[in-house]
């Protein structure tokens, strides 16, 4: 992990931290409740396990102080472990088929050349997840397999050859298909046992990890469950008609029903309904509360074609709203339970949303290919500002708060995981309280603990804060004219009076959080000033 401070340029970092891994990672998480562990899923099958506690948050512990140097030359090993789980060979031609038409190919390859057959490539890992309570850590593999490990003895410091011990179960296939890998990993949020895979072929799978267990099978196999899917029509007037397919032990619900990949799944409060996204540009909604074996009564709806891939997804408005982006730019509403078609349309980021993080049900962390991270309101649609651009342009694949919610981390295509100033995102209750703690012993104000903070970048125009703004243009209009009222009546002189200050109406209208989080925020002129 690189020490705080600056570039190498000497110039002052935006983010805190960054983790550098052994190799390009596609993915990581936080563990759901020790804040300075993170696992990572990297390209070469590897998972490995980081201590991402950095001197910003860490209680003003001198220990932990101390163990960062301040010459930029010296760097802290975050390792802690490293575990190669997805090892295997799998063919280089396109993965997402089925084993009759990775046959058929191979009869052809045959036929045509007979140097392709031995095409291989070394597998990655492509998803992981720690379970709910933390026990378990879920990896998946680009040869479609799935694994879970014991994450206590994962999370220490361990580097020998005996981590096969750790290995609780490997399903392989975890998938419908021949190296299909899984693309997401989605723990519930409120039932410690339960969690859902979106594969590459547009998949979605409900597991059980109270039943699951070693199991090497495919669509020839025996299972002791069976699941069925819809195949395509024949032609245009012929019906579907349904199919059975093995399903490996743990898996309680699957369903083939999207054309492409699964690129983010959220689960209701009430775990009754899953949400899935996926490159189709189609919105998946499935129904977790009906038996999938009742092949006569459908328990899943898609939206129409938005004619846009929808690439990342959150829930919101206290589950009155489901927000995706998009390929295009474009934050796409859909109202719960209305979901033909989206209801509202946020546009005004320059290029595609790959990732959302929930604030609260109003704010979202927005991750675009552009590089950027950026503080948007949901209805009424606002940007607040930017909190992070160092990303070397980038696209930002994913973004997660660690359990104390004090970090963001942001992953992208290097071999780092850049660690953010989170806090600037609580409101002051919270703020105030991390401050105290922090700042314990310390002789300085607030004020100065607030000046500390990394610093955010502002909005660009091009992004806008359209309508929202348009009252500060009557700023310190009359001013002189009503200095007498201010004092006497700030409540009812707006309505009675055209002629009232813009001072009176801010008086009146409520402080909301967002309006807390935006005066954070520098504006683009201090931005540029403090860059110089």
């Amino acid at each position: 992990m690189s020490s705080s401070g600056k570039h190498d340029d000497g110039k002052s970092k935006p983010y805190l931290d960054k983790i550098e891994a052994s190799y390009q990672p596609l993915d990581f998480c936080f563990h759901p409740t020790r804040p300075n562990l993170l696992a990572a899923a990297l390209v070469d099958g590897s998972v490995e396990i980081h201590d991402v506690q950095t001197p910003s948050h860490n209680n003003g512990s001198p220990e932990k102080v101390a163990a960062f140097s301040d010459d930029e030359d010296d760097e802290v090993d975050s390792l802690l472990s490293s575990l190669s789980l997805h090892t295997q060979r799998i063919p280089s031609s396109k993965s997402t088929i089925s084993l009759q038409q990775q046959q058929d190919k191979t009869n052809n390859d045959n036929n045509n050349n007979n140097n392709d057959k031995h095409k291989t490539t070394e597998a990655s890992c492509k998803s992981v997840a720690f379970s709910l309570d933390g026990t378990k850590l879920f990896s998946a593999g680009s040869a479609g397999d799935l694994i879970a490990i014991d994450a206590e003895r994962a999370c220490t410091f361990s580097m020998d050859s005996q981590w096969q011990k750790q290995v609780l179960w490997n399903i392989q296939p975890a998938t419908e298909g021949q190296y299909n890998p899984i693309t997401v990993i989605q723990p519930f949020q409120t039932n410690p046992h339960l969690f859902a895979t979106g594969d590459d072929a547009g998949g979605v799978r409900l597991w059980d990890q109270r039943v699951c267990k070693s199991w090497s099978g495919g669509e020839g196999s025996s299972s002791s469950s069976t699941s069925y899917v819809n195949t395509p029509k024949k032609k245009h007037n012929q019906k579907t008609f349904q199919r059975a397919i093995p399903r490996p032990p743990g898996c309680v619900l699957s369903w083939k029903e999207q054309e492409d990949y699964i690129s983010a799944i959220q689960v209701s409060q009430d775990e009754q309904t899953l949400i899935a996204t996926s490159a189709d540009c189609r919105l998946g909604v499935y129904d977790l509360r009906m038996n999938r074996d009742d092949t006569h009564t459908p328990n899943f709806r898609l939206s129409d074609d938005q004619e846009d891939e929808l690439l990342s997804l959150q829930i919101m408005k206290h589950g009155k709203k489901v927000v995706c982006g998009t390929q295009e730019g474009v934050l796409s509403i859909f109202s719960w339970g209305t979901w033909g078609d989206c209801s509202d349309r946020f546009p005004g980021h320059p290029s595609s949303i790959d990732a959302l993080l929930k604030i609260d049900e109003d704010t979202l962390l927005t991750g675009s290919s552009d590089g950027r991270i950026r503080v948007v309101q949901v209805q009424p649609d606002k940007l607040l500002g930017v909190i992070g651009d160092d990303h070397d342009g980038f696209p930002i694949e994913k973004l997660e708060f660690n359990s104390n919610r004090h970090l963001v981390g942001s992953l992208t295509h290097s071999n780092f995981i850049k660690l953010w100033d989170a806090t600037i995102l609580m409101g002051d209750d919270e703020d105030n309280d991390d401050d105290e703690g922090s700042d314990e012993g310390d002789d300085d104000d607030n004020s100065n603990a607030e000046h500390a903070k990394v610093p955010v970048q502002p909005a660009k125009k091009s992004i806008g804060t359209t309508k929202h703004d348009s009252d500060d243009d009557w700023d310190d209009m009359d001013h002189d004219d009503d200095d007498s009222d201010d004092k006497d009546d700030n409540d009812g002189d707006s309505d009675d009076d055209d002629s009232d200050s813009d001072k009176d109406d801010d008086d009146d209208e409520p402080v909301t959080i967002n309006d807390k989080r935006k005066k954070r925020l520098k504006t683009e002129n201090e931005q540029f000033f403090a860059d110089l």
